[in-house]
């Protein structure tokens, strides 16, 4: 027996009326979004039913008013006959309803037949236009100040259900009528109203809890009382944790601090000890902080948050991504534990912790030192340094590299490069993160060692070398490792690659591998065959997970059909890594890609950025040509500043750098640059300078075979410009120079 199809029916979407209605233009725009994406599933189409007779007798009537319109067109939606209805709501549409009318429609049928207009494929694009025109205009409607004024005023009615009514139909107003009973509440005039209105409050029931909390947080005594005299009739015991601090604190009010113990001996059943709350505090505040406990959020990952604007004396509210009003909220519970208990470090620090990453992320990590009292700078200036250092510390351990960012820039702005001595002859925590697999933070710690300058050598100075070295040698464009044991195999794979726009290099041992992915700070991907990535051929992907380079590197796994079981499980045990199937079509090979970096994250940062960084770490690398002799040796950074020499934007400082390290390849490096044509001349001289300079400090050290190429070069330049026969006659005038001046000697 063939199933009968489903129909969308009115009371299926009925109960979602309220909800729909406080979020109408949400849904109507989560409904465009889906209309967007051709890929997106669709709604199922229903069939025709333009034979059907009782069609045909509806259809026949020759429905012409609004409401008509739209009762029918509900009718026709029942009998399953959406092309039929969908005539009737262009009809509708075409008649470009003014806002009464509109608003004579919603009161007389209410929300869900609007949103089933808005819902349904076949009646698009005009039912999505009448839905919104008219939940805009019942939106209005049902925050108007007037109404809202007057429906508060029948809250005073001795009737209880004419007054359970009012309460529903508040209801409808949102954040208008929260903010308009508020209002209420904190008039003392009106004293007589408060009970009313506290219970209208609690039929907001979970809306209600924010602004509530907010006037607890910030209003005036006899408010905050009053907020959580109303937090109490609602019930929730998961808000007794948020009255713990007013209820404990010896700052808090006496009559806040009876309310909030007479509410947690209701919500609780009893109230915990001042032991127990900074326990209880402490523990949800780390929930928060680490994201093990998530507010809720909307498709957007944003929620409301609420304050008391004491200026105005009236809530205010705000948008903002769900991960930051949960740090805000574990700041707020981890600063009542700390108050609660001063003496308990590690409650201290999970306070300091929350603050600074709460900061950093309404100002951006970027931006936590600007000015201003907000900032983590400001917030954070007056703690004593070591509980700075082991703030760094804990949130390292903890994984919260924004806490630990703002702590680094914190230590930095100290001006005190004791810091990097403190505990010798181990690197300090400032040094140690110069090793952290998150590039960011690495940048972040090697500004805070500039910003100390240090003027003496200090445990772990080679740290700081190796990683400027490591970010001198990015070009920003994106590349991608493909590494294979099978010449051929490897070859085909890295084209894949290449065509998926990366830049590909290519290995077929474990160590080649490791070699060329710690190499470039560029790479943003490693596809490692499965029989080159499991255990048994030298435990390639661990020892990638070690090195701070590719830490975060996403790996995938490339695997035929019988290796794909096996691939998994190694997948599953590895973190940052998934199973790719093995393909040469750059199209699927694409497809994999995106669908791992959706499971795995982006560890890479954009091209800009990553020059950016580059940038940076040259200049920094020029700073410290000029440090005390023995602070620094930047030999180790040879290799990527020859390759950057050729970078027009970094070449002439790179060339600059050289010139100071005295050692063949630098000046090899330089003279090639020089020496090649189709560079820019600007950088060209430039080589040509630092390689003049470098002769002069460390004498010529080229082979004999490299100054006999220079020769050939010169004299081979008789048909170039004589910009470039310049260039190449001034690296023999000083190779020539050099060497009648040690004769003489």
């Amino acid at each position: 027996m063939k199933r009968p199809l489903r129909k969308l029916r009115w009371f299926a979407i009925a109960a979602w009326a309220p909800l729909v209605l406080f979020a109408a233009a949400p849904v109507v725009r989560a409904q465009d979004d889906r209309d967007a994406k051709p890929q997106a599933e669709a709604t199922p189409t229903l069939p025709s039913r333009a034979d059907d007779p009782i069609v045909q007798a509806l259809l026949a009537s020759n429905p012409t008013t609004p409401a008509e319109l739209v009762k029918a067109a509900g009718t026709l939606l029942e009998l399953g006959a959406p092309d039929e209805a969908h005539a009737l709501v262009k009809q509708l549409a075409a008649e470009k309803l003014d806002d009464p009318a509109l608003a004579a429609l919603a009161a007389q049928f209410g929300t869900t037949p609007f949103l089933q207009f808005a819902l349904i494929a076949e009646l698009q694009p005009e039912g999505r236009q009448i839905a919104d025109a008219v939940l805009a205009v019942a939106d209005r409607q049902a925050r108007d100040p007037a109404r809202l004024a007057k429906l508060i005023g029948q809250l005073k009615d001795p009737n209880p259900a004419l007054r359970r009514g009012v309460i529903v139909r508040l209801r409808s107003g949102r954040d208008s009528a929260i903010q308009a009973l508020v209002a209420v509440l904190a008039d003392e005039g009106r004293a007589d109203e408060h009970a009313a209105v506290r219970q209208a409050l609690a039929g907001f029931g979970a809306d209600a809890v924010g602004p509530l909390l907010a006037l607890v947080r910030s209003a005036k005594p006899a408010l905050a009382v009053q907020a959580i005299q109303t937090l109490e009739d609602l019930g929730q015991a998961d808000l007794a944790i948020r009255l713990l601090g007013p209820a404990w604190r010896e700052t808090s009010d006496p009559q806040i601090r009876s309310a909030a113990r007479e509410a947690l001996a209701t919500l609780f059943g009893r109230v915990p000890d001042s032991i127990e709350a900074v326990t209880l505090l402490a523990r949800f505040a780390r929930s928060y902080y680490d994201d093990r406990r998530k507010l809720h959020a909307d498709m957007e990952g944003q929620t409301v948050v609420w304050n008391w604007d004491a200026e105005k004396a009236a809530l205010a509210s705000e948008r903002v991504s769900a991960r930051l009003a949960a740090l805000d909220l574990a700041r707020d519970l981890a600063e009542a534990a700390a108050e609660l208990a001063p003496r308990n470090r590690g409650v201290r620090l999970l306070y300091l912790g929350a603050l600074a990453e709460a900061a950093a992320y309404r100002t951006g990590v970027g931006a936590a030192l600007a000015a201003g009292p907000d900032t983590a700078q400001e917030i954070l200036a007056d703690q004593d340094l070591r509980d700075i250092e082991a703030l760094l510390t804990e949130s390292l351990a903890s994984e919260h590299t924004a806490a630990a960012t703002v702590a680094v820039q914190v230590l930095g702005q100290s001006g005190k490069a004791e810091l990097l001595y403190r505990r010798s002859p181990q690197p300090s925590a400032l040094i140690e993160v110069v090793r952290h697999p998150d590039r960011r933070l690495r940048m972040a710690a090697l500004a805070a060692v500039f910003a100390l300058k240090p003027s003496k050598p200090y445990p772990g100075s080679s740290f700081v070398v190796e990683a400027l070295g490591y970010f001198a040698g990015s070009f920003g464009a994106a590349k991608a490792l493909a590494a294979d044991a099978r010449p051929l195999e490897v070859e085909l794979q890295a084209g894949a690659l290449a065509a998926t726009g990366y830049e590909t290099e290519v290995a077929t041992t474990d160590r080649e591998a490791l070699a060329q992915a710690v190499a470039s700070p560029d790479m943003e991907l490693a596809l490692i065959d499965f029989n080159l990535a499991s255990p048994v051929s030298g435990q390639l992907l661990e020892r990638l997970r070690r090195d701070n380079r590719t830490a975060r590197l996403p790996i995938g796994i490339v695997a035929s059909s019988e290796d794909l079981d096996e691939a998994a499980r190694l997948a599953r045990r590895v973190p940052l890594t998934a199973v790719v199937i093995r393909t040469q079509d750059p199209g699927a090979l694409k497809f994999q890609i995106d669908q791992l970096f959706e499971k795995l994250g982006r560890s890479a940062i954009s091209e800009e950025e990553r020059r950016q960084q580059a940038s940076q770490a040259i200049a920094w690398l020029s700073e410290m040509t000029a440090a005390p002799g023995g602070l620094y040796n930047l030999r180790r950074t040879e290799a990527p500043l020859a390759d950057a020499l050729w970078d027009p934007q970094f070449g002439p400082q790179a060339a600059r750098i050289l010139a100071t390290l005295g050692t063949p390849r630098s000046q090899k490096a330089l003279v090639d640059l020089a020496s090649f044509a189709a560079q820019p001349l600007e950088l060209r001289e430039a080589a040509s300078a630092a390689f003049a300079a470098s002769v002069a400090d460390y004498g010529p050290l080229l082979t004999t075979g490299e100054i006999s190429l220079q020769y050939d070069r010169y004299n081979q330049s008789e048909t170039q410009d004589q910009a470039t026969q310049k260039v190449l006659a001034s690296i023999l005038d000083v190779v020539e120079a050099r060497a009648v001046a040690d004769q003489a000697d």
